[in-house]
């Protein structure tokens, strides 16, 4: 058996998430290279997809895999992979499902503090001028919160809301009913918060959610906060909304592309707070993402279908995986 792990594991971490020392590993560079990439994957039987984003598993890549029986993608996000046509070649795709929920949620609201209260500003004016009074800030308890999507970190952040006292609104493609929020359209939540966070996938659907005219409709004074997907945004008008305020300010942990080019407009602006994608950096949530890793390398492994497939529409594509090592 073949293991390729595209993401930033060594091999003994490969082998003890697997449980056996009777498998082949195989490490990728960290460069991208699209030819490593096809000599890595192409008699690979199990994939570890990259959670950093340098290797994209589209449809070449997962076609020049001959013997692939299953691909962990070790992260929440799996829009790198081309889980359709991994479908169509019978090979199961899952994600890693809630593990930086926890981790996300508190960098939210660190995030939203940090503008809210002018955090950066007051640390550097400290360290550049000397001591003397910011000017006053906002309290998040008295700050309209609206959240776009209501996955399992819109949740965490909800819940982490309550103890604030923030109002918070909502959307979600389905009607639901969530403790302390109120479900509204786009629209509505544009207009009413006065911080608006982003929490959904990049998809068709929602690639450049956030644009000029979005932006425009947002409340004055309003402050926008991504740590989705940069997709979401469009960076460009991101930049001239924030040089006219609107939105008055930004933070921003997630960018398209990543790394965050050095010539991005962003990165002249003292409006906008900038992380570079640790939202889910924290001990706690890697964890919880190797566990999760582990288990299902652990099942296929052992002739069980694996956990949180996301392309599988019927049990037969499911089970694929372990069929295939138990041939």
């Amino acid at each position: 058996m073949i293991i390729t792990c595209l993401s930033a594991y060594d091999e003994e971490l490969v082998r003890r998430l697997a449980g056996t020392d009777e498998i082949e590993v195989r490490i990728a560079s960290g460069s991208g290279d699209r030819a490593e990439l096809t000599a890595l994957v192409a008699d690979a039987d199990i994939v570890i997809a990259d959670a950093a984003r340098r290797y994209v598993l589209d449809a070449a890549a997962i076609d020049a895999m001959t013997r692939c029986r299953f691909i962990q993608q070790p992260a929440v996000g799996y829009d790198t992979v081309d889980v359709d046509r991994a479908a169509l070649r019978g090979i199961p795709v899952a994600n890693t499902p809630g593990y930086n929920a926890d981790a996300v949620a508190d960098w939210v609201i660190m995030a939203m503090l940090v503008v809210l209260r002018g955090g950066v500003t007051a640390d550097t004016a400290l360290r550049e001028r000397g001591w003397a009074a910011p000017p006053l800030g906002d309290e998040l308890g008295s700050r309209t919160v609206g959240l776009v999507g209501m996955g399992a970190v819109a949740r965490a952040v909800t819940a982490r809301l309550r103890g604030f006292g923030s109002p918070v609104l909502f959307t979600a493609r389905t009607p639901r009913t969530v403790e302390g929020a109120r479900q509204v359209e786009l629209g509505e939540l544009l207009t009413g918060a006065d911080v608006v966070s982003l929490h959904l996938p990049v998809n068709d659907e929602t690639r450049g959610l956030i644009g000029a005219r979005e932006l425009a409709a947002m409340r004055e004074g309003a402050v926008l906060v991504n740590s989705a997907r940069g997709g979401l945004v469009d960076h460009d008008a991101l930049a001239e909304g924030l040089r006219a305020g609107r939105p008055a300010a930004a933070a921003l942990d997630v960018f398209e592309p990543e790394p965050l080019p050095a010539d991005s407009a962003l990165r002249a602006l003292d409006n906008v707070y900038l992380s570079p994608h640790i939202a889910a950096g924290t001990w706690q949530a890697r964890g919880r993402v190797r566990a999760m890793v582990g288990e299902n390398l652990r099942r296929v492994l052992g002739g069980e279908p694996p956990l949180h497939v996301v392309n599988a529409h019927d049990q037969a594509v499911q089970s694929s995986a372990a069929a295939a090592v138990q041939d």
